[in-house]
Parts: structure tokens; sequence; C-alpha cells
């Protein structure tokens, strides 16, 4: 993870300064996938064990987001489908890991109602051998236990 880590640092440092190996990107389109693509590591990785690179991207974006500059339409639609794209990446990875819990959930209840009935059938051969027997004397006699 600290080898990811560190690619994923490099790959941003690079693409902020302009000089991509792998991917031509302007600040505008910095994206996760860019990052991604950039370090060579996939974006799943970013999102489930890197995410304070996700703070380090926004920050990249910011001291180019300049309150009196004026932007175009087309850059206004470039960002928001950045956002978009990273919106629905997150949405992917917490679908995933929603199945994955659910998977846990159903085989933790089937354990649970396996569990009851195995403790139901033990109380009951319990009960059964607690119950008083009657035995029988040499002489025929039949007594109580």
């Amino acid at each position: 993870m600290e080898a990811t880590s560190e690619k994923l640092r490099a790959a941003l440092d690079r693409l902020v300064r302009g000089d991509g190996q792998r991917s031509n990107t302007s600040i505008a389109r910095l994206t996760v996938a860019a990052l991604a693509r950039e370090a060579g590591v996939g974006r799943n990785a970013i999102y489930a064990n890197h995410r304070g690179i996700l703070d380090e991207l926004v920050r990249a974006r910011q001291p180019q987001r300049v309150p009196d500059r004026i932007t175009t339409s087309e850059d206004k639609i470039t960002e928001q489908r950045s956002v978009i794209e990273d919106m629905q990446q997150q949405i992917r990875q917490l679908a995933t890991e929603n199945a994955g819990l659910m998977r846990r959930a159903i085989e933790a209840e089937r354990r649970a109602d396996r569990a009851e009935r195995r403790s139901a059938q033990l109380t009951k051969e319990v009960d059964t051998l607690r119950r008083p027997t009657l035995l029988r004397s040499p002489d025929g006699d039949t007594a109580r236990r």
C-alpha cells in the first residue's frame, strides 16, 4: 500500500505540473480516473485504500478556481462531468460494498437459524434425558426413580 501511495503522489505531482507520462490532463480534468491511469493503478484502489489522495486531488484543483475568473460553459460542463464521473464511481464502489455486506448478513442469518434449530434440538434431548424413568425391581415391583 505504501508503494502504491508513493506512485499516486508522484503521478499527482506530474499531472499538476502538466507533464504526465500516460495522460495529457489539464487541472480542470484532473480526475480519479486520470490519476489512476497516470499512476498505473486501479481506481478502486484509490477509493478503497487511499482516501487521503482524494483530498490532495481536490486541493490540486483548487488553485485553478479563481473567483473573478470568467469560466465558459464548456469549462463548467467539463468540471461537472468530472464530478459526475467521480460520484458514479463512488456509487459503484458503495454498491459493491453493500452487496458484500448483504451476503455476509444473509449468511449470518442462516447460521443463526441453524444454531437456533440445533439449540432447540439439544434442549429437547436434555429434557428427554431428565424425565423420570420407571425402573423395575428384581421382584417385579415398579419403582419410580
